[in-house]
């Protein structure tokens, strides 16, 4: 088999893909630190992939990290616990677009863990707690906490 085969191209253009699919940036697992976010609107939410309410919020936490991703960071915590590639993986079936915590921050940030779901803390630009507010949340009912409506 020469170097020159329709093989060895073939070869070298899997080789490629695979190659160029494992660079691919995604959404991956963050490591938490509040202090890296100062300066914004930290909008953290707590989910389960067998919350219905939280299901239905997922759509309105994209289209809010992807309308404000300026002024504001909508991280994901599993309330399970699910950790590593399967949060990933859980993730993506979710349909889960913003980032996912690796780690539930609730410790650094002395906060209680959530008794329902879905629950979501919005920290103000100082990286104080603003809001605690539990059940599903729309881009509007957090825009309006944030007053962000106007910008």
């Amino acid at each position: 088999m020469t170097v020159n085969s329709p093989y060895m191209s073939r070869f070298f253009l899997i080789l490629c893909a695979i190659l160029l699919a494992a660079c691919q940036q995604e959404k991956s697992l963050e490591n938490f630190s509040i202090s890296a976010y100062k300066g914004q609107w930290l909008v953290i939410n707590y989910w389960a992939e067998w919350c219905a309410p939280c299901i239905k919020e997922i759509p309105e936490l994209n289209e809010l990290d992807e309308r404000y991703s300026e002024k504001l960071t909508v991280l994901a915590v599993n309330f399970d616990g699910v950790k590593g590639e399967q949060l990933q993986r859980l993730g993506n079936k979710m349909g889960i677009k913003f980032k996912q915590l690796a780690d539930d921050p609730a410790d650094e940030l002395r906060l209680a863990r959530p008794m329902s779901l879905p629950t979501t803390y919005l920290f103000n630009p100082e990286g104080e707690l603003a809001f605690k507010l539990l059940g599903p949340q729309t881009v509007d009912s957090l825009i309006k906490k944030m007053q962000l409506s106007g910008q």
